[in-house]
């Protein structure tokens, strides 16, 4: 009653009619919903979906048929309705609440691998939407894109990558889809993956490439096509930008490299410190002086090297003696210097005393 002009040519449309009305009548005798058949193991159900049945899978489920019971295959219904393309069926199982979407035949083969498998229109979209698991393998280990890509199901690719597929997801066998793909000549499915940016470096268990199985397969055209995503695809190398124009990679730079068009920094030349010759006072004031200018460099704090440090990059030269720029103060002036100083020639009368020539006293001795 179950299959009952569901493809098969009875010649009699009452009894089409009538099947509900006999399905209801042997439910209310106590018939079982769930016996089996001796060589398949199928349900009443099954028959249902692989006859496309939708009025007798309809009556079945609402007297509490098991959707999920399996057969020798380890299909369920759904299988089974997916394998038929029922879409009436079909529609009718994904709505029950009860109906299991990840149901694994004994090869673990889900609904979703099934209808990725055999290509049917409408019904891997609406197990997604469903909630179907897309990620979810067999017993090799492929999913649902895996034999996407093996049959070149463009389709099916597209709207598992969409719905966040793992399109570098490896098999027993390390195989990825891209693979799967190169090595079946299947080029449309090949570049949807590509489009999306799968993985041509992951290697199968054999350690060979996507490349090297449509090479070894004599698909010239995935070759050709892998080759030139290869190119395209590939981030651009240190020292070229996108559009061909040299750039700069900040390891390999030369420290002023950065500043673009800045010409780098030289260094000025170190000021050159005046001359005592220059300085027109007496040797005691010499001799005071280059103590001083010693004990300013032992501290570090003297004012010509603190000012060739601090002169800005590009200055001028500084000049070569301090005392011959007048707009400058004097940097070094004795503080027991009074009055300028007075060549000796010219004070023929002065004792020595006065002019600080004679020996130290003991007041001026240094400590």
């Amino acid at each position: 009653a179950s299959c009952s002009g569901g493809g098969l040519e009875t010649g009699n449309s009452e009894e089409e009619e009538d099947a509900p009305a006999v399905i209801s009548d042997f439910i209310y005798q106590g018939a079982s919903l769930h016996n089996q058949t001796d060589r398949t193991g199928e349900t009443a159900l099954h028959l249902a979906a692989r006859y496309s049945r939708s009025d007798a899978a309809k009556r079945l489920l609402e007297a509490s048929a098991d959707a999920n019971i399996q057969d020798n295959m380890g299909r369920t219904p759904l299988h089974a309705a997916v394998s038929a393309d029922a879409q009436g069926v079909f529609q009718i199982l994904i709505r029950n609440r009860a109906t299991d979407l990840d149901a694994r035949m004994h090869d673990g083969t889900t609904p979703l691998i099934l209808a990725a498998r055999l290509a049917v229109e409408g019904m891997l979209e609406d197990l997604i939407n469903a909630h179907a698991d897309v990620n979810a393998v067999d017993d090799l280990g492929k999913s649902a894109l895996h034999w996407a890509a093996a049959v070149n199901n463009v389709e099916a690719a597209i709207v598992l990558l969409k719905n966040g597929a793992n399109k570098d997801m490896q098999s027993n066998k390390e195989e990825t889809p891209l693979f799967l793909a190169a090595r079946e000549g299947s080029y449309e499915t090949a570049k949807v993956l590509l489009d999306h940016f799968a993985n041509r470096d992951i290697t199968d268990h054999m350690d060979r490439l996507p490349r090297d199985i449509a090479q070894e397969r004599m698909h010239h055209d995935i070759v050709r096509l892998l080759d030139e995503y290869s190119l395209v695809r590939s981030p651009p190398l240190h020292g070229t930008a996108l559009g061909g124009a040299p750039t700069l990679s900040p390891p390999l730079c030369s420290p002023n490299g950065y500043l673009g068009n800045l010409k780098p920094a030289v260094p000025g030349k170190k000021a050159r410190k005046p001359s005592t010759k220059g300085l027109a006072c007496g040797g005691k004031e010499a001799k005071d002086l280059k103590a001083r200018r010693k004990k300013s460099q032992d501290g570090k704090g003297c004012l010509l090297d603190s000012s060739s440090v601090l002169s800005p990059v590009d200055s001028l030269e500084s000049p070569h003696g301090y005392l011959s720029d007048v707009a400058s103060p004097p940097l070094l002036s004795s503080p027991f210097q009074q009055s300028p100083s007075v060549p000796l020639s010219h004070l023929p009368g002065m004792p020595d005393a006065h002019l600080g020539v004679g020996p130290l006293s003991g007041a001026a001795k240094p400590e």
